[in-house]
């Protein structure tokens, strides 16, 4: 049994759910179980229709009679039953009409809980499932659309960041799947959320879908997990900054945990943890050319002679630098400070410190608030902030990297060579990975000149 995770990439048009919809109906593996994504750019037109139900009922209807033709133009060029067709058609006009009472009752009253929000926004989820099991049916296999919180995916924690109670989850929920699967039908289930203990729809963060894919073949026992993308998988750097970059066979799961948190987007950071409790491996692989063999993250170190696996760059994440000359010494300080910028929902990327300086890395765009918040706290001890908005991150990630002799001299070599100067250094803190901040400016040419001292000029 396999566990499929379809992507809102590969859900972009009518082509590529004819294309999906080919895949999951010839894998060859006897019992298979797809997790599915919003429909591509769903997700971000439900964050915008509750933003604009914010400020006027007016907009609700317009926003609605998008999603309505959206899906519809998908239902009758891909659902070929008359009856099938309806039927699909039906249960999404259910969903939105359940939707228009979500926005209207967030415009009538001025506010949006966020147990609220998760609700609405897990709609996209809600309608592709819909849209994908009736696309399988119409090919003459049986597929039900299934909602992860009607069907004991449970979790816990803040609305908006929930998470999986694996061994909850893993004693309910194949009680809801085990029959179907005995008569070879393909469950269809929504991914990015599930449900809390008091039974309210929970969501796991943008990108959560990789995670609900990983929790289910935790649960199901999976052999293995397919999560399928646009792209053809880990490369040795990112395409638009090396375009020689190479695809990656193979990557253990730290080392594909450490290159999603920090710059690439291929897999969501938190998919490896249910995977490597049970050693289940996940194979990355393009929707568009499905022979191309992918990424395989597993178990295995898998550590070769060239101990460096990828260059990873992040322009997204920028610095607030904490000055004070005793801060090293003051009790309490980074409690007080982590707290309060918690407190505002704002991720703290990475710390690093020293004596008279604290530098916290963030996104570029939480950097302004963070620094009133801290302003606000009135902290005798801090001198001033230095917001540093002009750097990025690269790091470069590999089993091995810590404890193999001379490999950070060579990178930081090629990065002397680039022209570029070290703003910050952080390593040690992951025994696979190393991450340093430059200036934004020589961003291109560093990881260039990275890339080519442990995988070849172009």
């Amino acid at each position: 049994m396999i566990v499929m995770k379809i992507g809102g990439s590969s859900l972009r048009s009518v082509e590529s759910l004819q294309q999906v919809t080919e895949i999951i109906c010839t894998a060859p593996d006897a019992q298979k179980i797809v997790v599915l994504s919003a429909v591509s750019g769903v997700t971000d037109h439900l964050i915008k229709s509750v933003r604009e139900s914010l400020q006027t009922e007016r907009r609700i209807r317009p926003l609605l009679d998008y999603l309505r033709e959206l899906h519809r133009e998908l239902v009758m060029a891909v659902v070929t039953d008359s009856s099938l067709r309806r039927h699909v058609s039906d249960e999404i006009e259910y969903l939105l009409s359940r939707l228009e009472k979500l926005l209207y009752g967030v415009a009538y009253t001025g506010e949006c809980t966020r147990r609220t929000w998760d609700l609405i926004v897990s709609m996209g989820e809600r309608l592709a499932v819909q849209l994908l099991a009736g696309c399988v049916c119409s090919r003459g296999r049986e597929a039900l659309a299934l909602d992860a919180d009607k069907i004991d995916v449970v979790a816990h924690g803040d609305f908006g960041y929930g998470n999986v109670d694996l061994e909850a989850t893993a004693r309910l929920l194949p009680q809801h799947l085990n029959e179907p699967l005995q008569r070879s039908a393909i469950p269809v289930i929504t991914g990015f959320f599930g449900r809390t203990t008091e039974g309210h729809t929970i969501t796991f963060g943008r990108g959560g879908t990789d995670y609900s894919a990983a929790v289910v073949a935790y649960a199901m026992n999976s052999r293995e997990l397919q999560i399928w993308k646009d792209v053809d998988g880990f490369l040795t750097a990112a395409p638009d900054m090396v375009p020689t970059a190479k695809p990656l066979e193979y990557l253990a799961y730290e080392e594909a945990a450490e290159l999603s948190y920090f710059g690439a987007s291929i897999l969501h950071p938190r998919t490896v943890e249910p995977l490597a409790k049970k050693r289940i491996p996940a194979v990355i692989k393009n929707t568009y050319s499905p022979d191309v063999a992918g990424t395989i993250v597993g178990p295995d170190k898998h550590q070769k002679d060239e101990v460096i696996k990828s260059v990873v760059a992040n322009r997204k994440i920028g610095a607030l630098r904490i000055h004070g000359a005793s801060l090293g010494q003051q009790l309490g300080f980074l409690k007080q400070v982590v707290s309060a910028l918690s407190e505002a929902e704002i991720n703290i990327i990475s710390v690093i410190t020293a004596q008279t300086a604290v530098n916290f890395l963030l996104n570029k765009n939480d950097i302004p608030l963070s620094q009133r918040i801290i302003e606000n706290l009135k902290i005798p001890y801090i001198d001033h902030l230095e917001p540093l908005m002009d750097v990025a991150l690269i790091g470069v990630v590999g089993e091995g990297l810590v404890e193999t002799r001379g490999l950070a001299a060579r990178v930081f070599t090629s990065v002397a060579a680039a022209g570029a100067n070290v703003e910050m250094i952080t390593s040690g803190a992951s025994k696979v990975a190393q991450y340093f901040v430059i200036k934004e400016n020589y961003l291109q040419q560093t990881v260039q000149a990275v890339h080519a001292e442990f995988f070849g000029a172009p």
